[in-house]
């Protein structure tokens, strides 16, 4: 699924949307932008807690 960067939330760091894998500054992992769009017109956004948890979602997608 290949989605529009128009409605991707900005990392303010980097000026692109936000990549899997990126930690910010509370120790959360981006995972994935949502195909649905919330309130503000951006795609929802999918975040883990921390990178264990990042970790274990990418091993359970790739053992189905």
């Amino acid at each position: 699924m290949d989605l529009d960067n128009r409605y991707k939330r900005t990392n303010k760091l980097t000026g692109k949307p936000f990549e899997q894998g990126f930690v910010d500054e509370n120790g959360r992992v981006f995972y994935a932008y949502l195909s649905k769009h919330g309130n503000d017109g951006y795609y929802l956004e999918e975040w883990k807690k921390d990178i264990h948890s990042y970790n274990l979602k990418k091993e359970r997608l790739a053992s189905t």
